[in-house]
């Protein structure tokens, strides 16, 4: 769309572009929004699957590893538990037990040690094996040295067993463990940990108890230690830790994807905010910009407007000897009857019928003069453009009435081709009015300055799609091209005395009224100007 026709759209057109434009905004904005937050939860799933694959592969080879590195211990140590055993008061034994553990196992704190049956021969931590512990030992023992890992609520310490058997080959002589602190595995938790998520181990048996946080041990939490229904709700990733009575599981923050959305839609917002700004902004300037044109175009149609009235007087004056001749006329006429009437009066044996006949001509030829002083009032009137809907044809009588003095004086032979019941336009009658009386005159000058012998005056009407067109043909001399191409401009004119202005604003008053003004002419030929009218209602 060119930009001066867009600039030319009504007002509540232009709202409706700009509306359109920003609910189309908002939808893709929305789309946009819905779209980076579902990435960002999908991305962090993925993310938060990957840290508890990961996590749980390295909780998974401590534990193994820790148990093959006790059996190697054990194995390697077997002298020293079968010395201790034979001789449990051997502060000695303990000792050595101590420093070779804490060389291989510097992260530990206590170590037990049993016999085939799970007795424990000698304790080191708190001197006091627990029922839980023990149980353990007698657990491990069944069920063919397995054991499941989990955390002992010890009061003392919270702490993790590991168990192997001890003994020569094939041979049980009894169970060997350490007990290390939870933060063993809470740096394992916090290593693989994302942020906005936390790890934990849950135990299987106990349905959302926490054992261990990336914080440590559940002790050492300031919180419930049984998760609540919304946070076993929001529990992205679960993976059960073999060998251990564990699930391992990711908990997003809660508001982890909450404050990612609200990013997302703020910034969607201003980014709306700022297009709906821009785009009452372009509505302010162009509305702006659609009052100074209707200014400027109120403007410039009082400027018509006067010139119009200028060109009508210069019109009358023109037409002021013809008109003359025309009032002369019945005036004359009003003098005879008049005098008739006298005269009549005067003698009585006159009929009062022949008084009457007097009067009543007299009656009607001042109607006649007073018809054609009201259409020259009329026409050289000064006042506000008024459009409403009118017959072409009923302007063009008007208007070759009002210059057919001048026609009768020069000679000239006026025919008129009007195709009847033409649809009504929609015009300022008194300006259309004006053109034809132009376009006329110019072909009365015409006529006259070339010496026609049979000057003729053709003016005809007819439809043409949605437009009225009217065509004043003269059979005078015609014009040369380049008195055609400048034959519209203002203040070009033929005659020495001409001002120029009659054609320049007869063109400008059809395209105010959406036509178009153009002439055709060959010398020789005569000259033909065109005007279009659109109809009303297109």
């Amino acid at each position: 769309m060119p930009r001066n026709l867009f600039d030319r759209l009504p007002s509540h057109i232009h709202l409706a572009h700009v509306i359109t434009i920003l609910l189309m905004v908002c939808a893709i904005l929305s789309w946009q929004a819905w779209q980076q937050t579902d990435r960002f939860r999908q991305h962090h799933l993925q993310l938060a699957m990957t840290s508890v694959t990961g996590a749980a592969e390295d909780l998974e080879t401590l534990f193994s590893e820790l148990q093959r590195s006790m059996r190697l211990f054990a194995d390697e140590q077997l002298y020293l538990f079968e010395a201790i055993a034979a001789d449990l008061d051997d502060d000695a034994l303990w000792g050595q037990l101590e420093q070779a553990t804490l060389k291989y196992f510097p992260e530990y704190f206590a170590l037990t040690l049993t016999d085939a049956a799970g007795n424990v021969l000698a304790p080191y931590f708190d001197e006091n094996v627990g029922e839980v512990c023990q149980q353990d030992i007698h657990t491990f023992i069944g069920e063919d040295y397995r054991q499941q890992g989990y955390i002992h609520p010890n009061p003392l310490a919270y702490h993790f067993d590991i168990m192997v058997p001890w003994g020569n080959t094939g041979e049980l002589q009894g169970v060997f463990f350490l007990s290390f602190h939870p933060d063993l595995l809470a740096r394992t938790l916090q290593r693989m940990q994302l942020p906005g998520h936390e790890l934990l181990l849950l135990r299987k048996d106990k349905p959302g108890l926490i054992e261990i946080t990336a914080a440590g041990s559940r002790n050492l939490l300031q919180r419930e230690f049984f998760l609540d229904a919304d946070e076993l709700a929001r529990l992205s990733h679960t993976l059960q830790i073999t060998g251990t009575r564990w699930d391992l599981v990711d908990l997003p923050e809660s508001n982890l994807f909450h404050d990612e959305a609200a990013r997302n839609w703020t910034y969607a917002a201003l980014v709306f905010i700022g297009f709906a700004s821009i785009g009452f902004l372009m509505l302010h300037q162009l509305r702006r910009k659609e009052q100074h044109r209707v200014e400027a175009e109120t403007q410039a149609l009082k400027h018509q407007s006067e010139l119009a009235h200028v060109d009508r007087l210069n019109i009358m004056g023109e037409m002021a000897s013809g008109l003359a001749h025309e009032l002369n006329q019945p005036l004359s006429a009003i003098s005879t009857y008049c005098q008739a009437g006298l005269r009549i009066i005067d003698a009585s044996a006159e009929t009062p019928e022949k008084l009457v006949h007097a009067l009543q001509q007299a009656s009607l030829q001042a109607q006649r003069a007073g018809k054609i002083v009201h259409r020259m009032r009329r026409f050289g009137s000064k006042g506000k453009a008024r459009r409403t809907a009118v017959d072409i044809n009923t302007v063009i009588l008007d208007a070759t009435d009002l210059v057919e003095p001048e026609l009768e004086k020069q000679g000239i032979s006026r025919h008129l081709e009007l195709t009847s019941k033409l649809p009504l336009i929609t015009a300022d009658k008194i300006q259309i009015e004006q053109v034809v009386i132009n376009l006329v005159q110019n072909a009365i000058e015409a006529i006259v300055t070339a010496n026609t012998r049979t000057p003729t005056l053709t003016i005809s009407s007819r439809r043409a799609d949605d437009y009225i067109e009217v065509v004043v043909h003269d059979n005078g001399p015609g014009l040369d091209s380049s008195m055609v191409n400048r034959i519209f401009d203002a203040f070009y004119s033929t005659r020495t005395d001409g001002m120029g202005l009659g054609l320049a604003i007869s063109r400008s008053i059809i395209e105010a009224h959406g036509g178009q003004l153009r002439v055709e002419s060959h010398p020789g030929s005569g000259t033909s100007f065109y005007f279009t009218l659109p109809l009303t209602g297109t």
